[in-house]
């Protein structure tokens, strides 16, 4: 093969390369023309938990069996029937006395002091005369904690622990005269709710009640 022939033949090649490389970028896809990066699709928002409906406080209950507040606490309220009714037959009146300096006042010797809506009442013919003759009668409301406490200053102070199905004695042995036919005289009588105060056992339980029985 001729020399003039080679020549012809390699510039048909390179000719040929360099239409190729034209076509190539003429029919490339245009960064525009590509295939489009797909939109990230934004996660389904999740609705915020709705926050708890507000309950409206329940009342609170009222407790039953409770002591009634000592405004409306009477001296009638703590004396059982019997006990009225003698009182009625003397012709005696009753009257509050723990507030004041002349009566007595049994629950000041506890460790606490009288128990909040202790009542003190006395009876007689008329509280503005000064006499031996009259009867006084106790009663408070007291919780067990502070009973047991109330129980072991007594005992400390000599008084007598006794027992019974119905509560708790603590009862002083005092002088003739100053006694129940049994020999026991100032007494405490405690139930898990309240606690009864007279000059005698016997008079604690004859004439002491809660405000809450009847008679």
């Amino acid at each position: 093969m001729s020399t003039k022939r080679l020549w012809v033949i390699a510039g048909s090649a390179v000719a040929l390369v360099v239409l190729l490389v034209v076509l190539a970028s003429v029919f490339a896809p245009k960064e525009s023309d590509a295939a489009p990066t797909p939109t990230p699709t934004a996660a389904a928002s999740v609705p915020a938990p709705s926050a708890p409906a507000t309950m409206a406080p329940s009342p609170t209950p009222s407790l039953t069996g409770t002591a009634p507040p000592a405004a409306l606490t009477t001296c009638d309220d703590i004396a059982t029937a019997v006990f009225r009714s003698m009182m009625t037959s003397n012709g005696w009146a009753s009257w509050p006395t723990q507030d004041q300096q002349t009566g007595s006042r049994p629950f000041d010797v506890f460790y606490d002091g009288a128990p909040p809506g202790a009542i003190v009442c006395r009876w007689g013919a008329d509280p503005q005369r000064a006499t031996d003759n009259i009867i006084d009668l106790a009663w408070a409301p007291i919780d067990p904690e502070n009973a047991v406490d109330a129980m072991l200053t007594l005992a400390e102070r000599g008084f007598t622990r006794i027992d019974a199905p119905e509560g708790v004695y603590l009862s002083a042995q005092g002088p003739a005269g100053l006694t129940d036919p049994d020999g026991w005289g100032e007494s405490y009588f405690f139930t898990p709710k309240d606690v009864r105060w007279a000059a005698t056992k016997a008079d604690v339980v004859a004439y002491v009640k809660s405000p809450n029985h009847a008679d």
